[in-house]
């Protein structure tokens, strides 16, 4: 049983309000003996660290308290794994004996305020590199949790200071003298910190292990209790909190879950969604599709996930379905409506695909209820037309690892990106496509970059038959959506040579402009 953190509280303190339960210097290791542990055959094993700004002191026997909440968060997690199907898999863990975890003591080369929760991560991680490139027999996996002391102990209940987050396959929690087993499911202020905290570590553990946020279905909580990747922190070690499926799902493909070693872990992986159908049927949003994957693929993922969506940390409320793939390629979800939370306002449907080797491609689509009933009809997904023979014929500028024939090769890992090195021009940035010769269609498509920074949002479209006389052919919206192909119907036929497509602005108002791919469908 698990649980998530987002309590942070920001105070100031002084060095002399700390607790007396510190003290300095690593906790000496114990001696090795003969390991029963269920993973520790796994070839992978999480990294675990002790990172110390130099200015900070540790706190007392963490060792042996991180080590028993990371054992017991194994445990768990193959209790949950089991359940699922997925036999009793788990996370690995370097161990020195059955009861101790090797966690590995890094000293930062600064004080804290190098360190601190915004813009500290970054930092540590570069010495968690540095320290693995003179140390590369420590590196177990890619997956890495830090824990760092805690700065500010103004409220010795809800400490603060150090980052405390997910990043990757890196994620950061904070160690203080309430971090202990012990104090789970007591009463008071003790028993509440350790429940945040604790709980906190796990979740950000899931992070760091490729886990997403997500809400547990309404048919799920009497068997399954508070999802993990939610709102477990005010759960965990007090009433039933547990993995979702679809964090499960995720876990069976992740590196240190593997007992099988391969050189190609989370490398790029093409897939695209060839057919899907999205209809409302007898009070349940009805999924199929076909796809096609460079990787085969292990378990997909369907969430939906209320208003707002699209930036970190909104979507702690997204309900999850997980499957398996239907034959060899295709897959069939029915998600009752019975086991949202809301029925009202925009959603916005995303489709994971969890490859062998850890990589998720993931396709967003947006919709919406009215009177509580999905309006769904909009997502599809379109046969577009071969861009052979197609070519740019100008853009307002491009970067030399985001040039502007990118958009016409239908290859999401690839975009077209506004100049942002030599200068910072702004809007509106535009580029133009010759298709070679007149083509007709009635729709367009785009396709967001998977960093959605600079997305494309209000969007002109020009029409041209000679290249240099422009007409406005449609002004639109794309929504802040990646992975998926955007359709914009134009309600007729449309016959012509030349497209351009030109940014009135950009999701998150950033200066520049990006794309990854453009066609067109009949």
């Amino acid at each position: 049983m698990f649980l998530c953190v987002f309590l942070f509280a920001f105070y100031s303190c002084s060095k002399s309000k700390v607790d007396p339960g510190v003290k300095p210097g690593p906790d000496p290791d114990p001696k090795p003996t003969e390991i029963t542990n269920p993973w520790n055959k796994n070839p992978y094993k999480l990294n675990v660290f002790y990172f110390v700004p130099n200015d900070v002191d540790t706190f007392a026997n963490f060792k042996n308290r991180l080590s028993q909440i990371l054992l017991r968060g194994q445990k768990e997690f193959a209790d949950d794994m089991e359940k699922d199907g997925y036999g009793r898999k788990s996370f690995g863990l370097n161990l020195i004996n059955d009861k101790t975890v090797n966690v590995i003591y890094l000293k930062g080369k600064f004080g804290k305020e190098k360190y601190m929760y915004d813009g500290g991560g970054p930092n540590i991680k570069a010495e968690v590199d540095a320290y693995f490139t003179q140390n590369p027999d420590d590196k177990k996996s890619v997956h890495n949790l830090i824990i760092v002391p805690a700065y500010d102990l103004s409220d010795p209940y809800r400490p603060s200071g150090p980052p405390y987050y997910g990043s990757g396959t890196y994620c950061y929690a904070l160690d203080f003298q309430y971090l202990d087993v012990n104090y789970l499911g007591t009463s008071g202020a003790r028993g509440n910190s350790a429940t945040v905290f604790i709980g906190g570590l796990l979740h950000e553990l899931g992070h760091g292990l490729n886990a997403s946020h997500d809400k547990m279905i309404k048919s799920m909580v009497p068997s399954r209790g508070t999802s993990l990747m939610s709102d477990g922190n005010y759960t965990y070690g007090k009433s039933l909190t547990t993995l979702s499926r679809s964090s499960t799902a995720t876990f069976n493909s992740s590196q240190t879950f593997s007992t099988e070693t391969r050189s190609d872990w989370y490398t790029t992986v093409n897939n695209e969604i060839t057919e899907l159908s999205v209809k409302y049927e007898n009070g349940s949003i009805v999924i199929d599709g076909k796809f096609q994957s460079s990787k085969k693929v292990n378990d997909i993922i369907v969430w939906n996930d209320p208003a707002p969506f699209g930036a970190a940390n909104t979507d702690y409320d997204a309900v999850s379905w997980s499957g398996k793939v239907v034959g060899t390629d295709g897959f069939h979800f029915v998600c009752p409506l019975t086991d949202f939370y809301k029925l009202e306002g925009d959603y916005q449907l995303r489709i994971g695909f969890v490859h062998e080797n850890g990589t998720r491609t993931n396709f967003g689509y947006n919709y919406s209820f009215v009177n509580s009933i999905p309006q769904i009809s909009g997502v599809a997904v379109h046969t577009l037309e071969p861009t052979t023979g197609w070519s740019i014929l100008g853009k307002d500028s491009e970067e030399w690892d985001g040039i502007a024939s990118s958009i016409l090769d239908n290859n999401r890992n690839t975009f077209w990106h506004s100049t942002w090195r030599a200068g910072q021009p702004t809007h509106p940035h535009w580029v133009a496509v010759d298709m070679g010769e007149v083509r007709s269609f009635k729709g367009l498509a785009f396709r967001q970059r998977d960093n959605l920074n600079g997305a494309l949002k209000d969007v002109k479209v020009y029409q041209s038959t000679n290249g240099t006389e422009w007409t406005l052919l449609k002004t639109f919206q794309l929504p802040n959506v990646n992975g998926s192909w955007i359709n914009i119907d134009l309600g007729s036929t449309i016959s012509t040579r030349y497209l351009k497509i030109e940014s009135q602005n950009s999701w998150g108002d950033f200066y520049y402009a990006n794309l990854a791919d453009f066609g067109i469908y009949k």
